[in-house]
């Protein structure tokens, strides 16, 4: 019986697949998803039909599913998506289920010494040397301020708030609301964000509006997100120092690094006034990949 690998990048939004026979892509998927920590039941098990409806099992290979996710925190989370796949199929043979950062970073830096920058709906720090691993942040959107959608997208629909109740220096964020969206009085505003069945993901929806504010140079859109670059940049050298990394490799990932590009300037300037100097790597292998990538380093055996 031959060997099948199914690997996925499973983000907060939407994931993507690879199923791999021979060391060769046959196919590959694209479908919603949600934050395994934050999804429904009924959500997640929609998402394991989906995903089985793809690689469609026939019993005639051996199966070995591979998963990065956001939201893996401890053996509960992943615990939870293998007993729905279970529940569904019992032709799956094996399903490993890892923290995105780790297997972002496989993709991105292909085991290299370096530091992953993982900034989408949410953020995360994670630097590897040798066999020392540093992860910072991944507290999520209530705690975390360095850049993500969640974090942007809260301080915007903060501002259009402020603006409601009449403060003059959220005046654009009020009139910038009402022109993009349907205007909606205050509880109601609020009643979206609380009852919505992420609010992480509600909040990074408008993200794009905080930074469209950064580009119009509207000064509390320049505080905040200025603000939230510097803690970035800051926690970027603490790590290089504790970890005793020199010329350190360097890449982002997620959401607000493809869809603004002006962030990868923005932590240069604000890295090189602590010092530091980053030589920014492009992604070694697509991130669909990095589960397969870090399964394979991490089991001595080859992969793509």
């Amino acid at each position: 019986m031959n060997t099948t690998n199914v690997s996925i990048d499973w983000g907060g939004t939407h994931l993507k697949g690879a199923v791999i026979n021979e060391n060769e892509i046959v196919k590959e998927f694209e479908l919603p998803s949600c934050n395994l920590k934050l999804g429904t039941d009924e959500n997640l098990t929609n998402i394991c039909k989906s995903i089985l409806k793809e690689i469609t099992p026939n019993g005639e290979s051996k199966i070995i599913l591979l998963i990065g996710a956001a939201g893996v925190s401890n053996d509960k989370t992943a615990d939870r998506l293998i007993k729905t796949f279970n529940a569904l199929s019992d032709e799956i043979k094996e399903i490993n289920v890892y923290p995105d950062f780790l297997c972002n970073h496989a993709a991105f830096l292909n085991g290299d010494d370096g530091i992953l920058s993982i900034n989408g709906t949410g953020s995360i720090l994670f630097g590897v040397k040798g066999e020392k691993q540093i992860r910072l942040g991944g507290w999520g959107y209530l705690f975390d301020e360095t850049p993500s959608g969640a974090y942007f997208g809260k301080k915007y629909i903060e501002a259009v708030l402020m603006g409601m109740e009449g403060s003059s220096d959220h005046k654009y964020f009020l009139y910038d609301y009402i022109s993009k969206y349907n205007f909606i009085e205050r509880e109601e505003l609020l009643n979206q964000i609380y009852f919505a069945p992420s609010i992480q993901n509600y909040l990074g929806n408008y993200a794009k509006d905080l930074t469209f504010a950064y580009e119009a140079n509207v000064p509390y859109a320049k505080l905040i997100i200025d603000e939230s670059v510097g803690k970035l940049a800051k926690s970027i050298s603490e790590m290089i120092n504790t970890l005793e990394l020199e010329n350190p490799k360097f890449c982002g990932s997620g959401g607000l690094w493809s869809n603004w590009k002006k962030l990868k300037n923005l932590l240069n300037v604000s890295c090189e006034k602590l010092g530091v100097q980053l030589i920014w790597q492009e992604k070694n292998k697509p991130l669909l990949l990095g589960p397969l990538l870090y399964y394979a380093r991490t089991h001595n055996s080859y992969a793509i």
